[in-house]
């Protein structure tokens, strides 16, 4: 009767052993998901930014902002889809949709800079509402990375 009663204690420890280890790895998938995302998003920002800041001054190199937009909007389409994926099979769906929404922002945001780079002349600077046009969508940007960074700390903290 002790040895079967130990036994049972003894495979019930292992289970909740197992329950735990598989709790910590779903949990180090979900980061290194999160993680991945939001450096690319990033990245994608930060060139935007960069694209957008060169974009105000005058005599600005045209055709190498042209260049930087396309190679961020391939980003946008590649990359970053790729780790939202990652992010969306991970969850939660919460997160998965916060991470939709910053893929969007992003996404209109190269819209709104390409849309001002069609017929520009190099020299043309930006107009101080086209400017802000920009920055208004940067600024959303910015704030959706935020709440996604927030709830992925909460939902790896579980």
């Amino acid at each position: 009767m002790g040895t079967t009663l130990a036994a049972i204690i003894a495979g019930v420890a292992g289970q909740r052993q197992v329950r735990a280890e598989h709790r910590h790895w779903r949990r180090q998938l979900r980061r290194d998901a999160y993680a991945a995302f939001t450096v690319k998003a990033d990245e994608a920002y930060e060139a935007l930014r960069g694209v957008e800041v060169e974009l105000a001054r005058p005599g600005h190199d045209l055709d190498g902002l042209r260049s930087a937009l396309d190679e961020t909007r391939r980003l946008l389409r590649g990359d970053l889809v790729d780790v939202q994926t990652a992010v969306e099979l991970e969850g939660p769906e919460a997160l998965a949709r916060m991470a939709g929404e910053l893929t969007k922002s992003l996404s209109a945001c190269a819209a709104a800079i390409h849309a001002r780079l069609l017929g520009r002349d190099s020299n043309d600077a930006l107009e101080a509402n086209e400017s802000h046009r920009i920055r208004r969508f940067l600024n959303h940007a910015s704030n959706k990375r935020e709440q996604f960074v927030s709830h992925a700390r909460r939902a790896i903290d579980v």
